[in-house]
């Protein structure tokens, strides 16, 4: 008979201190492993204190309406996804972050991530799902098209410090 192990995947709203300082370090780890061979030297570290800083991460929570989920398998932290309903005014989800660490990859919380951010578009009487990624990260783009996502456009944007992010605009129409 063959044991097949069943994972305990949970998605824990963010809110204090100490799971934030959890975010960031996944965040650290998990942008030098994908971002390091795609962008200048100097861009992922500017980029981590400008969106994936604790301070950052507060101020997000605090003005900008995001919400962050821990997702913890077997009781250990292993990634995370953020959104924000209505974003610069858009009658949309913007889904701002989804990152998991390499070694809890295939276990299904991808999938819960996006379920979760699905449902919460829903409750906030929303039809869309919208998010940015960059245009050399073939893997995340591959991953967004396997959950319904479609290229809408593509966006240069200048984040200060001498660095741009190359993305495309993704987005998901709900039914």
């Amino acid at each position: 008979m063959k044991m097949v192990a069943i994972m305990n995947i949970q998605l824990l709203l963010i809110k204090t201190d100490e799971q934030i300082a959890a975010l960031c370090k996944i965040a650290e780890r998990v942008w030098h492993l994908t971002y390091d061979p795609l962008l200048p030297a100097g861009q992922v570290e500017y980029m981590l204190d400008k969106f994936q800083s604790p301070h950052a991460v507060k101020e997000q929570m605090e003005t900008l309406n995001y919400r962050y989920y821990m997702a913890v398998i077997d009781g250990k932290n292993a990634g995370f996804i953020g959104f924000s309903p209505r974003y610069e005014g858009r009658e949309e989800m913007f889904l701002s972050k989804v990152y998991l660490l390499p070694e809890f990859r295939g276990q299904g919380a991808v999938r819960e991530m996006f379920a979760l951010v699905e449902r919460e578009t829903r409750r906030e009487n929303l039809s869309k799902i919208r998010l940015t990624v960059n245009k050399e990260n073939t893997h995340a783009v591959a991953v967004y098209e396997h959950y319904g996502f479609c290229t809408a456009e593509k966006a240069v944007t200048d984040i200060g410090g001498g660095y741009v992010m190359d993305d495309f605009i993704m987005v998901k129409e709900l039914e």
